[in-house]
């Protein structure tokens, strides 16, 4: 599906396509193996990151149909991410809101389980949010910056996006549901590598 939505130059904001469309994004299998005991997975984060590794987060969502997101950081604290989904599934999506980027204003969606093993490693400028398609879902973030609640936002999920949404009945908080515009988002983005 492709929506085509403009900001004041003009400049496609929205359309949707494929993951592997997005500038600097990656698609990564776990090693694994499994015996009788269950699986063994293995990343290797450092791989992939370009700035130091600040920390690791968990968020444990108990509920199926659960949003979280769609969320960034701008400079000085933008941060390159590494999501997992270690248990459950998750429908993912990321938007390119970096201003030079080829693939800007492009949002792609996709799964990640933890039957197909993988993480997404997503570079500075490109936003991350989710839901969780089945109950009790653990997802992993791997982070390349500390959380400051002065350069952080959210771009409301439910807003001019058009985002197919899998499940109909969800939850979500009232920052996310209150979350700003992808024009605006674009736009504090792109003031913040000036400084």
């Amino acid at each position: 599906m492709v929506r085509n939505s403009r900001n004041a130059s003009g400049r496609n904001l929205v359309s949707f396509i494929q993951l592997s469309n997005i500038e600097g994004v990656k698609l990564v299998k776990a090693v694994s193996s499994s015996d009788s005991r269950g699986r063994f997975l293995k990343f290797r984060p450092l791989i992939l990151l370009h700035s130091k590794l600040d920390s690791v987060a968990v968020s444990i969502n108990p509920r199926a149909g659960t949003i979280r997101g769609i969320h960034f950081q701008v400079e000085p604290f933008a941060e390159e991410k590494i999501v997992t989904c270690i248990q459950g599934s998750i429908f993912e999506v990321i938007i390119d809101i970096r201003p030079n980027s080829k693939s800007f204003g492009k949002i792609a969606t996709f799964e990640l389980s933890q039957d197909n093993s993988s993480q997404v490693y997503l570079p500075k400028g490109v936003t991350h949010g989710f839901q969780t398609i089945m109950p009790n879902t653990i997802v992993q973030y791997i982070l390349t910056s500390q959380y400051s609640p002065k350069s952080s936002y959210s771009i409301n999920p439910l807003g001019d996006l058009d985002i197919e949404w899998p499940q109909k009945d969800f939850l979500i908080s009232e920052k996310d549901a209150q979350g700003v515009s992808l024009a605006y988002a674009a736009e504090k983005y792109a003031e913040s590598l000036k400084l």
